[in-house]
């Protein structure tokens, strides 16, 4: 008589109870999206050019984030194994490439887009010190008088010129859309290729393909690896000029420095929120493929791979709730905008 069916091998038990975890997400998230919609609710009240309408992109980037990939993120990981589907893998795999790219460059927007600002109101404000430098009253008032003679019955005409309020305004539609649409041509693979695969014990969710590792190389790349290097590059000259303390006083001066340091706590956020997801991510893809199958049922029972994939991606939904925050604490005109609206609700 043929002996009695084995049981089939079970998924090793969460890490964090479920309910813990659960709690943490609705916290998290409930808490980043109220943030994020109360910044974009600000910003549609306002002429979104500039710094502005970068930091709009990216509160979308960050709502479709939450309500997309990290909550499943969170709960295959602790759950070691995939439990949304099919169609939820493709969903999550797709959108994961599109959010997380689109973050990444929309930061290093913002870094750029500041540097350029300061540097062209630089310009300006040399011209303007050069035009008035024979002339102390005009100088403290950034007027400038010229003079033109018509004829000589008529009296001179005076002209002021403000250079004070010249338009330092530096487009941002075209970076943008072209983050969009690198994000999206990056997510293709992910939304065609992806699926679900039995690893041992786990269910994984993966691309299936043979060319999954030069699209995860791909994607490293130009996820990960460029828009870090823009960054480095921008927060390197960002602090440059904040020691250099050669900002010109010029009116919208104020506003530009905390630009720049909006812009320098982006990058550090990044860092030490989202870089370490996207190594450990990495880390445990490779693991995944060039290992055997009892090394890989050994990465999905490692405890500590587990928890220290839990952290970095909990932090990573972290930085989606301190972002819009510091937007807030940080530019004045967004502060103001939050400051009116308290004391109006107050004054009810």
């Amino acid at each position: 008589m043929a002996g009695p069916v084995p049981a089939p091998a079970l998924v090793p038990e969460p890490l964090v109870p479920p309910l813990a975890l659960g709690i943490f997400i609705a916290c998290a998230a409930g808490g980043a999206a109220l943030a994020n919609c109360a910044v974009l609710a600000a910003l549609l009240k306002r002429s979104r050019n500039g710094i502005f309408s970068v930091i709009l992109h990216l509160a979308v980037s960050d709502l479709i984030l939450l309500g997309t990939t990290i909550g499943p993120e969170l709960w295959s990981i602790n759950a070691r194994t995939w439990t949304f589907g099919n169609s939820g893998c493709v969903a999550y795999q797709g959108l994961n490439v599109f959010t997380s790219t689109a973050s990444s460059y929309l930061i290093g927007t913002v870094t750029l887009h500041t540097l350029v600002t300061i540097r062209l109101e630089d310009k300006i404000a040399l011209k303007r010190s050069r035009r008035g430098r024979n002339e102390d009253e005009e100088m403290k008032t950034s007027q400038h008088s010229l003079v033109a003679n018509s004829d000589s019955s008529t009296p001179p005409r005076t002209m002021n010129v403000n250079y004070l309020f010249s338009d330092t305004r530096v487009p941002v539609t075209l970076p943008t859309v072209f983050v969009w649409i690198l994000a999206a041509s990056l997510s293709i693979p992910e939304f065609v290729l992806s699926s679900i695969l039995r690893e041992g014990k786990a269910l994984l969710c993966t691309l299936d393909s043979s060319h999954s590792l030069n699209v995860h190389t791909m994607l490293l790349v130009f996820s990960f690896f460029l828009p870090m290097f823009i960054m480095c590059t921008m927060s390197v000259l960002i602090v440059f000029k904040l020691k250099s303390r050669k900002i010109t006083r010029t009116t919208n001066a104020s506003e530009s420095l905390s630009a720049l340091k909006l812009a320098l706590w982006f990058v550090m956020i990044y860092f030490l929120f989202s870089a370490p997801r996207s190594v450990m991510n990495a880390y445990h893809i490779y693991s995944w493929k060039e290992s055997s199958s009892m090394a890989v049922n050994n990465l999905f029972e490692n405890d500590i791979t587990t928890l220290l994939r839990l952290a970095f991606s909990s932090a990573y939904l972290l930085a989606t709730l301190v972002r819009p925050f510091l937007c807030i604490i940080i530019l004045p005109q967004l502060r103001k905008i939050f400051s009116i609206t308290s004391n109006n609700l107050n004054s009810c």
